[in-house]
């Protein structure tokens, strides 16, 4: 049965805050990509910030992901006019942004991720995002006007201090906590499960519920993470490729180990 979401372009599923579940992708592995789709995940997120790859091995993901039908976000490496620029000329339905921390950010990275008047993005249709061309240039600035994405990660805490003035900011479609960046600037590096850390989360989340167009984004672990944050408000739910493969390759690894020991165990018995 076809999907219906399917049809509509992801800001306006993060301006309704339909849910939405994203497969964070480091690259280089354009296969998970696509699979990522096949799997029924709603969004891709690649990770230049913290995966290796450079903008051609970028583009062959995000051509992946335009084979296979799913929506692809860029975590580009920092608020930089030129990695959101190469992100969303590489075809990226959008760009997540890391370390904004105040609403001079957020408006920074909305303007480099827009075409004048609304920013300063420079224009180039000759590039895979522009269709190489082939689009009448009217129906194009339109289409990536109404569609290029915003989201800003808060990892610090003066953007905790400063999420409602950023959430307030004109074209962010999205906030982002990052929480190992934001753990480490309240000072327990790694422990996300603080309860100073999950406060912060929660007042940024909040502050995202609070507004009218904005969605809220949050790492999770489970499917118990996903209904325990859909109830705060978030309806953006993102996981690491990494974190599910680690998971299910403990889960093997141990069930395997019992299984050995389970051998010594009938042994012992037998003698």
């Amino acid at each position: 049965m076809p999907d219906p979401n399917r049809s509509r372009s992801l800001a306006d599923r993060l301006r309704d805050r339909d849910p939405v579940l994203g497969l964070i992708v480091k690259m280089p592995n354009p296969a998970l990509v696509e699979q990522a789709r096949y799997l029924g995940f709603d969004l891709v997120v690649i990770d230049t910030e913290h995966g290796a790859g450079d903008d051609l091995l970028l583009e062959h993901h995000l051509r992946a992901a335009g084979s296979a039908g799913i929506d692809a976000l860029v975590r580009v490496g920092s608020n930089s006019p030129l990695d959101i620029l190469r992100a969303l000329d590489a075809g990226a339905a959008g760009v997540i942004v890391p370390h904004v921390a105040d609403a001079a950010g957020a408006g920074e990275a909305v303007a480099s991720a827009h075409y004048p008047p609304r920013g300063r993005r420079g224009l180039a249709v000759s590039t895979r995002g522009g269709r190489y061309g082939d689009e009448p240039i009217d129906e194009y600035l339109a289409r990536v006007a109404a569609q290029t994405v915003v989201v800003v990660q808060v990892e610090d805490e003066a953007g905790v201090r400063n999420a409602a003035e950023m959430v307030a900011t004109p074209g962010v479609n999205g906030v982002w906590v990052g929480p190992g960046d934001l753990s480490a600037s309240l000072g327990f590096p790694g422990q996300g499960d603080h309860p100073r850390v999950r406060a912060a989360v929660e007042q940024v989340v909040g502050e995202v519920v609070r507004s009218e167009r904005t969605a809220a984004a949050v790492l999770v672990k489970s499917a118990h993470e996903i209904k325990e944050w859909h109830a705060l408000g978030a309806s953006v739910f993102l996981i690491t490729s990494i974190d599910l493969f680690g998971r299910a390759a403990r889960e093997l690894v141990a069930a395997a180990g019992a299984l050995d020991g389970a051998r010594h165990d009938v042994k012992e018995a037998a003698q």
